[in-house]
């Protein structure tokens, strides 16, 4: 009879390694990256996704008119989770709302949504130009020398800046520069040599404020 309750005892604990192995995996320490946040195991790269990213493909939003001279645009930052989320702001209507839109994005995220800046500090936008579906832009060297690095922040950083170009029914694709040149990389992860597609597997609902 011991003997039964034994390997009964023992049948339940090895069930129980099974069905609760290790763990759950905690939210983004915002503290090792001052303003991106680092995307944890499984992590979805510029590059790639997954078929649990893919579930979570969000719609492209398009900019609308507010009715008294405004436009609402969508700028993207990244969230604690490491991945980004939209933010809705009013703008000025103006003809050139994709560079107000650059510039709003360098700006960083209100207070009040509890997401990260996606741009380094000191980045200032140079030039921007949309031709055929290709969007030209051009940063300060700022966003790479003032980047923290690490793939996450990096992938956060190109998509946040595709993400918020492609909402525009002129832009399919945007071409990054650095001081007017082709760089290969922002951080040394990412390739950004060549024109980049939106990337709406990177794109999240707001989790919640920190």
């Amino acid at each position: 009879m011991d003997g039964v309750l034994t390997r009964l005892i023992l049948l339940v604990i090895v069930v129980s390694a099974v069905v609760f192995p290790g763990g759950c995996n905690d939210n983004i320490d915002s503290g090792t990256l001052p303003y991106l946040g680092e995307r944890g195991a499984g992590e979805t790269l510029l590059n790639g996704g997954s078929e649990q990213a893919e579930a979570n493909v969000e719609p492209v939003e398009e900019v609308t008119a507010t009715g008294n001279g405004n436009l609402t645009i969508v700028l993207y930052f990244g969230n604690k989770e490491g991945y980004l989320t939209a933010e809705k702001r009013v703008i000025p209507k103006t003809p050139g709302v994709a560079r107000a839109a650059m510039n709003e994005l360098i700006k960083g995220p209100t207070a009040q949504s509890g997401l990260y800046a996606s741009i380094p500090p000191g980045t200032r936008l140079k030039d921007i130009k949309i031709e055929d579906g290709l969007a030209t832009v051009d940063f300060t060297e700022s966003i790479q020398s003032k980047h923290p690095g690490g793939s996450a922040g990096e992938s956060l950083t190109i998509g946040s800046i595709v993400n918020t170009l492609t909402q525009f029914p002129s832009v399919q694709e945007v071409q990054i520069l650095v001081e007017g040149r082709v760089v290969e990389t922002l951080a040394g992860h990412l390739d950004i040599s060549k024109p980049l597609e939106r990337q709406a597997e990177i794109i999240r609902p707001n989790p919640g404020t920190f």
